[in-house]
C-alpha cells in the first residue's frame, strides 16, 4: 500500500506536464513485458489460456475505468482528498455485496455505510463556489469502479490465476493507451521518462506484494493495513505539493477510516466465531 501511495504521488507530479494517457502508456509498457515473461517461463503458453474471456473483458473495463477516474481525480484534487474519497471503495463494496454477490449487509453494516458516506461528504465539504466537482465526481466514480473490480475479482478468483488476471488488465492498458499515442504522444524529458519507468516498476512491485499478501493472510487481516495510504497521502501532499489539510477534512478522513476498520474487524470476529 505504501508503494501504491508512491505511485499516486508520482502520477500527480507527472500530470503537471503530461496527459494521463501518456503516463498510463509508459507505465503499462514497463510492466507488460516482464509480466508476460514471468507467466510464460512459469506456465508456458497454457498460462495465457482462459475459458472466461467475457469475464476478463468485464474486469478489464472496471480496471481501466477505476484507474483513469482515480488518476484524473488526483490531478484536480489535493492528494489526501482524492485518497480519502477513494477509501470509500470498501463501503461501496459492502453496499453492493447484497445485490451482486448474494451477501446482503445486516443492519450494523448498513449503519456503518451511512456513517462512512457522511465522512465522504465531510471530506468533500460541498461548496458550489469552491468545490472542484469534476475531480470529486471522478474520485467517487473511481471508488465505485474499484468496488466493482473487487467484486469481479472475487467472482473470478475461484477459477482464474491471479497472474493472468493482472496481465490481461495491463496488456489492455498498454494496447488502448498505445493506440491513443498516435495522437497524444509527447516525447518526455529524461527526467520524466525515468519517473514514468519508475511508476511502472513501482506498480509491478506493489501488485506483486499485494498478490503475496493475500496468499499468506485473510482479507480481514489485510484490509485495515490498507488505510496507511491516507497517512502517505497527507505526507506527500505536504512534501511535494504544498497541500495542507484542514481539520474538517481530517475529521472526514477519520470517520471514513474508522467505518472501514470496523467493517473489516466485524468480518474477522464473525470468521473466528
Amino acid at each position: 500500500m505504501s508503494l501504491f501511495s508512491v505511485q499516486d504521488a508520482l502520477v500527480k507530479l507527472l500530470a503537471e506536464d503530461h496527459s494521463l494517457l501518456h503516463i498510463l502508456f509508459l507505465r503499462s509498457a514497463t510492466v507488460v513485458v516482464p509480466l508476460f515473461l514471468f507467466i510464460y517461463f512459469k506456465q508456458g503458453r497454457n498460462g495465457f489460456r482462459t475459458n472466461r474471456k467475457m469475464d476478463h473483458g468485464i474486469r478489464v473495463f472496471y480496471n481501466l475505468a477505476a484507474f483513469i477516474s482515480y488518476y484524473f481525480a488526483i490531478t484536480r484534487l489535493p492528494l489526501a482528498t482524492a485518497t480519502a474519497i477513494a477509501l470509500s471503495a470498501p463501503l461501496f463494496l459492502t453496499a453492493l455485496s447484497g445485490p451482486l454477490l448474494g451477501e446482503p449487509a445486516d443492519m450494523k453494516r448498513k449503519c456503518l455505510l451511512v456513517v462512512g458516506f457522511l465522512g465522504v461528504l465531510i471530506v468533500i465539504r460541498p461548496d458550489f463556489n469552491e468545490t472542484d466537482w469534476l475531480g470529486v465526481i471522478a474520485a467517487i466514480l473511481g471508488a465505485f469502479m474499484f468496488a466493482m473490480l473487487a467484486i469481479q475479482n472475487r467472482k473470478m478468483s475461484a477459477t482464474e490465476d491471479t497472474n493472468i488476471m493482472v496481465f490481461y488488465g495491463v496488456a489492455t492498458f498498454f494496447f488502448l493507451t498505445g493506440l491513443s499515442m498516435m495522437v497524444f504522444w509527447k516525447t518526455p524529458t529524461i527526467t520524466s521518462l525515468i519517473i514514468m519507468v519508475g511508476v511502472g516498476i513501482n506498480t509491478f512491485l506493489a501488485q506483486y506484494c499485494i498478490v503475496h499478501a493475500y496468499k499468506f493472510a485473510a482479507v480481514y487481516t489485510i484490509a485495515p493495513i490498507e488505510y496507511v495510504v491516507i497517512l502517505w497521502a497527507l505526507f506527500f501532499g505536504w512534501a511535494l505539493f504544498n497541500e495542507y489539510p484542514s481539520w474538517v477534512m481530517l475529521a472526514g478522513c477519520f470517520i471514513i477510516v474508522i467505518s472501514g476498520l470496523v467493517l473489516a474487524f466485524m468480518e474477522k470476529w464473525e470468521h473466528e466465531g
